[in-house]
């Protein structure tokens, strides 16, 4: 996963120069600091080899525009290390994704500064207006060419790290290689908020493939997809329940994004994902245990009746 965020390190790198590594290495270090003194004060275990605090402190940052004072990034770091992963059971057993929550934590107490993203070039200094802002305003660019190419290369303002498309495809293309079951969560979820986007359009005039297009590629929506949604602690094991799991975060997402206050809430759908889950896997736990016995008794029945023939 660090190997996948480093593409997108470099482009935000690209883009924006100094201050974007800068706050990616203020973020990772504090990880660092906070997981060992975390894990001192609660007396849990900590293992820091297997990098995960790196990755909370590489993937919030990230998620962010370049311009956020360092204290409030940090303070996601730590709230997705201190308040979620260490104290409701670690890397693997954390029941839900730190780095969702740390952004959502943030989100809600410094809205402003979250959402406010600077133009590509500006060092920070020029505001600019979003795909997720024009999608929640209903309104939407002119549909050329050199805009389409600007959106995919990330030439846009946005999350510093979220922006290119094309590099996240390239992230993508890594994990088909090297975690091939994940991409079912991915898929299945753009699937279905490319399907939800074409059906229902925000922008003016309802152009339903410049819906899907600004949807796809605005906001945190393919980087939570690859990042977020296919943490190893929360995602589900069998291959139909991450397609199930990924289709569902898709749906709370849109809801939100349509519905809800920020413009863009898929750290939220992630987050509510991760609580209902469990519920839905108990409950496809029992039916299969219903459906296994009703098998085995009308299995039971029909050799009863061959034997009395």
């Amino acid at each position: 996963m660090l190997v996948m965020l480093a593409l997108p390190a470099v482009m935000a790198c690209y883009y924006h120069g100094l201050a974007a590594l800068r706050l990616i290495l203020i973020c990772m270090a504090s990880a660092v600091l906070l997981e060992i003194s975390g894990a001192f004060l609660m007396r849990c275990p900590r293992d820091l080899r297997d990098l995960s605090a790196l990755f909370i402190g590489a993937a919030i940052p990230l998620m962010l525009p370049v311009s956020i004072p360092a204290r409030i990034a940090v303070t996601g770091v730590a709230f997705g290390i201190l308040a979620v992963k260490l104290p409701l059971g670690g890397t693997f057993s954390a029941p839900f994704v730190p780095a969702a929550a740390g952004f959502a934590f943030i989100s809600i107490c410094w809205p402003a500064a979250v959402f406010s993203y600077p133009l590509a070039g500006t060092g920070g200094a020029v505001e600019g207006e979003s795909l997720a802002r024009m999608l929640s305003q209903g309104t939407s660019i002119r549909p050329n060419t050199i805009n389409v190419f600007d959106i995919l290369i990330g030439n846009v303002p946005g999350p510093m790290g979220a922006a290119c498309i094309i590099v996240l495809l390239g992230s993508m293309a890594f994990m088909l290689l090297r975690n091939p079951r994940a991409i079912v969560n991915v898929l299945s979820f753009l699937g279905v908020c490319a399907t939800m986007a074409a059906l229902f359009p925000r922008i003016y005039g309802g152009l339903r493939l410049l819906s899907l297009m600004m949807e796809l590629c605005s906001g945190l929506l393919v980087f939570a997809a690859l990042f977020l949604l296919t943490d190893p602690a929360t995602s589900p094991k069998k291959l139909y329940r991450r397609a199930m799991y990924g289709a569902m975060t898709a749906v709370i997402c849109m809801l939100l994004r349509r519905f809800g206050r920020f413009e863009e809430s898929v750290c939220f759908a992630v987050l509510i994902s991760n609580a209902i889950w469990p519920q839905i896997e108990r409950w496809l736990k029992r039916a299969l245990k219903e459906h296994e016995k009703k098998r085995k008794e009308a299995s039971v029945t029909d050799k009863e009746a061959v034997s009395d023939a």
